[in-house]
């Protein structure tokens, strides 16, 4: 499967393998793109919201969040399609993602020297969730890679 095909694509369905390089791609990519926007002593995270610099800096925050939950939406629904299950997985998935990324993410009135350890406790309670998130879509198998594996053709 493509970069394109793998990222931006929600039709189909992925192997777990497909699933952990999609997850070694995205990862990496939203770490460079969060410390770009929160690089400490960051100017641009204290302009004022109101202000022109400071819409323009709001609009590609919310942008580039834009993509990337599209992205892992491609790649999750890919996924609970070849384990038989829809949008209604999906969406179990997904407020705990948004949460994380709530926690992650600046807020207005951004305090730009908030760091990730004082956020660290609202993420260590969602460790749970991405624990299930990995081993039910990265580890365990879905009712046809099972049978295909029973059948010998996996």
């Amino acid at each position: 499967m493509t970069f394109e095909g793998l990222l931006f694509d929600s039709a189909g369905r992925i192997s777990r393998k497909e699933f952990w390089v999609a997850h070694l791609i995205l990862v990496p990519m939203e770490a460079a793109g969060a410390f770009l926007f929160r690089v400490h002593e960051n100017y641009l995270c204290a302009l004022d919201p109101t202000r022109p610099m400071g819409m323009l800096y709001y609009a590609s925050l919310v942008l580039m969040a834009s993509v990337f939950f599209f992205m892992w939406y491609c790649v999750v629904i890919k996924r609970l399609r070849a384990k038989g299950r829809g949008h209604f997985s999906f969406f179990a998935y997904a407020l705990p993602v948004l949460a994380t990324l709530s926690v992650l993410a600046p807020h207005i009135p951004l305090e730009c020297s908030v760091g990730l350890q004082e956020r660290v406790i609202y993420l260590s309670a969602m460790l749970p969730f991405w624990a299930i998130y990995f081993v039910d879509l990265g580890v365990l198998k879905s009712k046809s890679e099972r049978s295909g594996q029973a059948a010998g053709t996996i």
